[in-house]
């Protein structure tokens, strides 16, 4: 029965994939990962605009493993990679139902909050794979990681989640996270593969090119960021350019009319750092009474961890919230455990969620769609979940959807 649903899907995934790869622009997202796959084979540099394509801005790991798609043309190669963003798709909801499944929520429960969370998830997804982007094989590598750490595989966890970290950035708290519940041989395990992922992208590139290549992926994307860089464009929504776009004057902001008042660049930033310092507070607290006190693993942990990182990123777009299908089952099951009292907060998020996962030029029109990209609606979304999951964990020990796992 399932090879007979399988054929159909199959069907539809290929179609859909050779539509979306053949409409592959010169300056698209996809030509990128190309091009840098290219560049590397070529041992050209990667931290260029070469051609019409965009800025490259992964480690070099990345571009040596996007070196798969330089072995054929680009309209090729993004089909073939749309088609595995359809099956990761499907495994991302594999591994998401697996964690699920060691809380103590019934499998009825979860199917239920697992089809809640492919609705409501499912523009940032459609949006992924339209753009045919990388985000959904990090998310299903940390899934998979955290999985096996969960079940003690941790010969397969700390790889997957060092090669996540390796192939996009953000990740690297979720490593952290992984490491504050570990003894010395994950720490071991994590220095082994950090170093190979260093040491073989330089032994492909040759000594001095490799060394060229983390010095400039530093001092391109990385260093700027950390001097205070903000790209406040009106589809970035993380938290730098979310204050920015509302409380300074951008080209996009005189435009559609969003700006709410004006504040100095000093201001702004003080109420960025503000919030990063209370998240990374909270961040620590939450590890710290993890490992010494509770003694186990709460999904709120990593709930409050995905949402920090897009917050955190200098860049987020919306189809990085392929996340939110982890983070809505924590919610749908907070939900139907709460007491009366509380249950109006779960409706208030998910009219949030609701709106954000239909919102979109040809649902709601230009006007609408612009006046939310520009006032970040999806960044006070994941705020406010953010500042959820902390409060939750430290208050409210019933709601913690805690693992049927001991940490050691």
């Amino acid at each position: 029965m399932r090879v007979i649903l399988a054929i159909p899907l199959l069907i539809i995934f290929s179609l859909l994939s050779y539509s979306i790869g053949k409409g592959v622009a010169i300056d698209g997202d996809f030509t990128v990962f190309w091009q840098a796959g290219t560049n590397f084979i070529n041992n050209l540099p990667l931290y260029a605009r070469i051609g019409g394509a965009e800025r490259f801005i992964y480690p070099p790991f990345a571009a040596m493993c996007f070196q798969l798609f330089a072995l054929v043309g680009l309209h090729q190669a993004a089909a073939i990679f749309c088609f595995c963003n359809c099956i990761i798709w499907g495994l991302i909801i594999y591994y998401t139902r697996k964690i699920l499944l060691l809380t103590s929520a019934t499998v009825k429960q979860i199917n239920h909050a697992l089809i809640i969370a492919f609705l409501l998830s499912f523009r940032y997804f459609w949006y992924h794979l339209s753009f045919i982007q990388m985000n959904e094989l990090v998310l299903l590598l940390t899934l998979a990681g955290v999985y096996n750490f969960l079940v003690k595989n941790n010969h397969w966890a700390i790889p997957l989640l060092v090669i996540a970290t390796f192939i996009k950035i953000i990740p690297v708290l979720v490593l952290i996270w992984m490491l504050s519940k570990s003894n010395y041989k994950n720490y071991l395990r994590a220095v082994i593969y950090f170093l190979l992922c260093m040491i073989i992208p330089i032994l492909f590139r040759g000594m001095h090119q490799g060394i060229n290549d983390l010095q400039d992926y530093y001092t391109t994307f990385l260093q700027p960021f950390k001097d205070g860089r903000v790209e406040p464009k009106l589809q970035n929504y993380g938290l730098a350019a979310a204050l920015f776009k509302m409380f300074s004057f951008t080209p996009d902001g005189e435009k559609y009319h969003y700006i709410i008042t004006i504040l100095s660049p000093v201001t702004i930033n003080l109420m960025y750092k503000s919030i990063i310092v209370f998240s990374l507070i909270a961040f620590v607290v939450m590890l710290v009474y993890s490992r010494f006190f509770a003694k186990q693993i709460s999904l709120l942990e990593l709930g409050f961890i995905l949402m920090f990182t897009h917050l955190l990123s200098g860049i987020t777009w919306e189809y990085h919230l392929v996340t939110l299908f982890f983070v809505i089952p924590i919610l749908y099951l907070n939900f139907i455990n709460a007491k009366p009292a509380y249950k109006w907060l779960y409706y208030v998020f998910g009219v949030f969620l609701f709106f954000n996962s239909i919102v979109g030029a040809d649902t709601v029109g230009y006007y609408l769609y612009y006046k939310s990209c520009g006032y970040s609606l999806l960044t006070w979304m994941l705020l406010f979940l953010e500042i959820y999951f902390v409060i939750v964990y430290l208050f409210f020990k019933k709601s913690r959807l805690e693992l049927k796992i001991i940490t050691k």
